[in-house]
């Protein structure tokens, strides 16, 4: 059985919450936040945790730190952790958008 999940962000709405260090420390990972170097890779990482949660169908139910997206050495992102899933992130003007899809 396949599942999907998806999500859009407003990157600006990203860009002020990221300057409050209780949203990037109860949102991103160390991993994350040290990847991230613009607003945009953290709406897109952001994005990945609305999505998977969409694909699971529990609705948030965790820490979303507990949720970790990083990237391969093709830059590639992916779930750590996480089997049988692919993920997608894009980023286009105001917006960041990402699919999740489980199998």
């Amino acid at each position: 059985m396949y599942r999907i999940g998806t999500d859009i962000v407003k990157i600006s709405r990203i860009e002020k919450s990221i300057k409050s260090n209780a949203f990037l420390h109860s949102v991103f990972t160390d991993k994350e936040r040290e990847y991230c170097k613009r607003a945009e890779s953290f709406a897109g990482i952001f994005a990945v945790k609305e999505a998977y949660f969409k694909a699971v169908g529990t609705g948030i139910n965790k820490p979303l730190t507990d949720i970790e997206v990083l990237h391969n050495d093709m830059g590639k992102p992916y779930i750590n952790g996480v089997e049988n899933c692919d993920v997608s992130i894009s980023h286009d003007g105001e917006y960041a958008i990402s699919a999740v899809i489980i199998w």
